[in-house]
């Protein structure tokens, strides 16, 4: 399941990470936030990190090892971004947390950590 996981959030983050560049679909590659097809507030900071997680995720589903620890470290660091974002939503200034982020952060570390640990647990079984 961590494979899987990896894979498709890989997919999922290097595609909004490109995405976030096109300005015809509200990309940008400035610091001011511009809301990526509508849904969600992005910038230049927060395309590159779309793309390290993306990129990070294709890489690790080559392995079981390294897709449980990037499920497990990508699903915590995505759930503690999300409730940032409700307490700081302009990101410190840096990269953009409000609006819909909050919820589509704690969704993908939910199913990353979920993944990851239950992975993790059963090989710890076998």
């Amino acid at each position: 399941m961590a494979r899987a996981l990896a894979l498709f959030f890989g997919i999922v983050y290097t595609i909004v990470g490109i995405a976030g560049f096109v300005p015809g679909i509200g990309g940008t590659a400035g610091i001011e936030p511009h809301p990526l097809l509508g849904i969600a507030e992005i910038n230049l900071a927060h395309n590159v990190i779309h793309l390290a997680i993306g990129l990070w995720g294709l890489w690790a589903a080559s392995d079981i090892a390294r897709a449980t620890g990037y499920c497990q470290i990508v699903g915590i660091v995505l759930l503690a971004i999300g409730l940032l974002g409700f307490f700081v939503p302009s990101g410190f200034g840096l990269v953009p947390l409000g609006g819909n982020d909050p919820w589509l952060h704690i969704i993908s570390g939910v199913l990353l950590a979920f993944g990851g640990f239950a992975a993790a647990g059963a090989a710890g079984e076998a």
